[in-house]
């Protein structure tokens, strides 16, 4: 018999063994061994960490095989969705076990609704499941009444579904006053006619002379004739 004959005999022998062996050991000494572990409980590892999961699992006997993700609005980030075999079912120690872990809320993009009108703003957030936040105003001279200037959240950040985004609309301004003349009137006079207009009255000032009347107006500022928007402070100096 040749070289090359032997060692392919030898070969062939030193193959079938391995594959006898293996076959044996998957087909009668594993199950022999599995067989031969108790009985147990599965422990519930829902709602745990991740690794206090792994941890406790593998402190009574059991492997863990598999571990998928998912989202879930309610299961915080890195904790225990679900496990295979259930909790409080029998299974052999040594079970494989597979976890199912929380990867938090999805959270979604925020819309740009800036520069639309605000009927058309509420609806495209409540759409993308966001809600209404504070509704603030803003005046603009370019804008039409009622469109979104500013958002917050801002555009295409990422929030959770549910978030409240605020909104600023224009608003036109109101008409401008003009400035009317209170001079050498009485404070009271002045007073109640400014505040008629919307105007506040400060005495900024008050000044000692004897051609006048106490409390009389002798300045003001703004001056007559300056335009004004209501709420404006008017500053009176006045004589004592």
């Amino acid at each position: 018999m040749s070289r090359w004959k032997r060692r392919a005999i030898i070969a062939a022998v030193v193959l079938g063994g391995g594959l006898v062996g293996g076959y044996l050991l998957d087909a009668v000494v594993l199950p022999a061994v599995v067989h031969s572990r108790p009985v147990v409980q599965m422990p519930s590892v829902v709602g745990l960490p991740l690794r206090q999961a792994i941890a406790e699992l593998t402190a009574r006997g059991f492997v863990v095989q598999e571990v998928r993700y998912e989202p879930n609005p309610t299961v915080p980030e890195q904790h225990v969705l679900r496990q295979v075999p259930y909790a409080g079912s029998l299974v052999r120690q040594g079970r494989r076990v597979y976890l199912t872990v929380s990867t938090g809320a999805q959270q979604s993009v925020v819309p740009n609704v800036i520069g639309l009108p605000l009927r058309q703003a509420q609806l495209q957030l409540l759409q993308q499941g966001f809600r209404m936040g504070e509704l603030l105003t803003e005046y603009h001279d370019s804008l039409p009444p009622g469109t979104v200037v500013w958002q917050n959240p801002a555009p295409s950040s990422r929030a959770l579904p549910g978030t409240a985004v605020t909104l600023v609309v224009s608003q036109q301004p109101l008409p401008a006053l003009t400035m009317p003349n209170v001079l050498f009137q009485s404070l009271e006079e002045a007073r109640a006619l400014l505040e008629q207009m919307g105007l506040r009255v400060v005495v900024a000032n008050t000044v000692s002379d004897p051609t006048f009347l106490p409390n009389t107006v002798v300045a003001q500022s703004p001056s007559e004739g300056t335009p004004v928007a209501p709420g404006t402070t008017v500053s009176l100096t006045v004589t004592r």
